[in-house]
């Protein structure tokens, strides 16, 4: 499930209203500041948003949003549903996401997100940003509605042609055999790595040859990946370094296993780009 880091006592959340488009519309703040500064509206935003996905018979679910009280910020992601990839329970075994930032504050352009875990903080970090999605917030981009609207459709065309690679990503997780010279060369991989750490090693490959959650009866890679994340998403408080480390975790295991892999959905975006 995708992570969002917002001060409750700062932003309204999506159990407060924070998703609905008459709630943004009565909170959201789209007074210019300065002569070419046009905030783009987040309702507008979100309405546009869901309508594409629905376009493309989409299914957004697990919504996440924010809206700063100030009412310039705000943030959104969803996992898109899918009827494949399911467990025995019928529960999806992983889900691909998507999501976008919109802070009108002059601080940051308008951007999107698509990943198999999107990340995005208050601050305006974001995991898995899509580059060309990216939008001033300036009166030629925004009285220009058609360039929202191609922007959105950058968007979900990114998650379209990332969404198989990611599918077969998995897939040639659960069909190689998990072997004592993968385990060691992920363990040697993550000497070092700043967010996983030793005990969080040993947790690991201890959940690998007894997992507390996951299948007992799988011999497969995929076993290795899902000890991982489990570990980092249980085990590290911070949700940036959760994240930080699933997904290197996940693009290490990748790396052994597909030496000419390359990662998916993973830029990460902390430019300031002013309107």
């Amino acid at each position: 499930m995708a992570t969002m880091i917002a001060n409750k006592n700062e932003w309204y959340t999506f159990e407060d209203g924070a998703g609905d488009l008459d709630f943004i519309k009565a909170h959201e703040n789209l007074e210019p500041l300065g002569k070419i500064h046009t905030p783009i509206s987040s309702a507008l935003v979100l309405s546009k948003f869901r309508e594409k996905a629905r376009s493309l018979g989409m299914e957004l679910c697990m919504e996440k949003a924010a809206l700063h009280k100030e009412g310039r910020r705000f943030m959104y992601t969803a996992a898109v549903r899918s009827e494949t990839h399911l467990d025995a329970t019928g529960k999806p075994e992983y889900t691909l996401e998507v999501g976008f930032r919109n802070f009108g504050d002059k601080s940051l352009a308008f951007s999107g997100m698509c990943a198999s875990h999107v990340f995005v903080c208050e601050n305006g970090v974001c995991h898995g940003i899509v580059i060309p999605s990216k939008m001033r917030h300036t009166s030629g981009n925004v009285g220009n509605g058609i360039l929202l609207d191609e922007k959105i459709d950058t968007i979900f065309s990114r998650f379209i042609e990332d969404k198989d690679a990611m599918h077969d990503q998995v897939g040639l997780m659960r069909s190689t055999p998990l072997t004592d010279t993968i385990v060691g060369q992920f363990v040697k991989g993550l000497v070092g790595n700043p967010y996983v750490g030793a005990a969080n090693t040993m947790r690991i490959i201890e959940d690998v040859v007894k997992p507390e959650l996951n299948d007992t009866n799988d011999s497969s890679v995929w076993r290795l990946a899902n000890a991982a994340s489990k570990v980092t998403t249980h085990h590290l408080k911070n949700p940036n370094h959760a994240t930080m480390a699933s997904r290197f975790c996940n693009n290490l295991i990748m790396s052994i296993i597909k030496p000419d892999f390359k990662p998916l959905g993973d830029a990460i975006d902390v430019e300031v780009v002013a309107a």
